[in-house]
C-alpha cells in the first residue's frame, strides 16, 4: 500500500471498494465465459462481464474527478482480495459460477452500508452499480436448474457454499472494519446475522442448505 494513499473515512475509498468488486466480477466471469461448454453460456457471461468491466470503469472516472487514484485506493484492499481467492479456489465451473453467487451476494449486503455513507453523485452511482442484478440472477438460474437434477453435484455445491461463506465473511468484516474506510465497526459487526440470514434465504432458493 503506498504511503501516499490518506487514511480514510472518505467516499473515494469507499467507492474504491466497490471498483475493486467490480473488477474482480470482471476476471471471474471472463473466466467463465471462457471455459463454459454451452455457447449461450459463454455469450451471457461475456456480456455480464463486459458490463462489471463497464462499472469499474464508471467509479474510476468518478474517482478521479474527486481528485484520487482509483489504482492506487485499490491497492489497498488487494491483499484481502487475493488472500480470500487463494483460499477459495473453485475445482470446476459450477463451483465457479457459485464462488461469485455467494461472494457478490454478502459483499453486496455490505457494500449497500457502506455506501449509505457516500455523498451525491457517488451514491446514486453506487447504488444503481449494485441494484443490477443480473449476474447474480444468471448464476442462480444456471445452479438452480443443475442441482435439481443432479445429486451430486447439489451436495457437493452446497459443502462448498459453507466453505464460501465462512471465508467471505471473515474477509469482509476485515474489509470493512479497517480504519481507511472509517466506518463504525459496531454497525459492521451488528450486520453479520441479517448478512448470514440473506444468505440463507439465497441458498435456498437454489434448493440447497446454508
Amino acid at each position: 500500500m503506498p504511503d501516499s494513499v490518506p487514511l480514510a473515512g472518505n467516499d473515494a475509498a469507499t467507492l474504491a471498494l466497490v471498483a475493486f468488486g467490480e473488477l474482480t466480477g470482471f476476471e471471474r466471469m471472463a473466466t467463465n465465459a471462457t471455459t463454459a461448454a454451452d455457447l449461450d453460456d459463454k455469450v451471457i457471461l461475456a456480456r455480464l462481464a463486459s458490463q462489471s468491466f463497464a462499472n469499474f470503469e464508471q467509479l474510476s472516472q468518478h474517482i478521479d474527478q474527486m481528485g484520487q487514484d482509483v489504482i492506487e485506493l485499490c491497492q489497498h484492499f488487494e491483499p484481502t482480495f487475493s488472500t480470500l481467492a487463494e483460499r477459495t479456489r473453485p475445482r470446476d465451473w459450477y463451483e465457479s459460477l457459485m464462488k461469485g453467487f455467494v461472494f457478490d451476494g454478502i459483499m453486496n449486503d455490505f457494500y449497500r452500508t457502506a455506501v449509505n455513507e457516500l455523498a451525491e453523485p457517488g451514491y446514486s452511482l453506487a447504488i444503481a452499480i449494485l441494484d443490477d442484478t443480473r449476474a447474480s440472477e444468471y448464476a442462480r438460474n444456471r445452479l438452480t436448474s443443475e442441482v435439481a437434477v443432479d445429486t451430486q453435484l447439489a451436495s457437493r455445491l452446497a459443502l462448498w457454499g459453507r466453505k464460501l461463506v465462512a471465508e467471505t465473511l471473515g474477509r469482509a468484516r476485515s474489509l470493512l472494519t479497517d480504519p481507511f474506510l472509517g466506518l463504525d465497526e459496531d454497525l459492521v459487526v451488528e450486520l453479520i446475522p441479517a448478512v448470514t440470514s440473506n444468505h440463507s434465504k439465497r441458498m435456498s432458493a437454489l434448493g440447497l442448505v446454508a
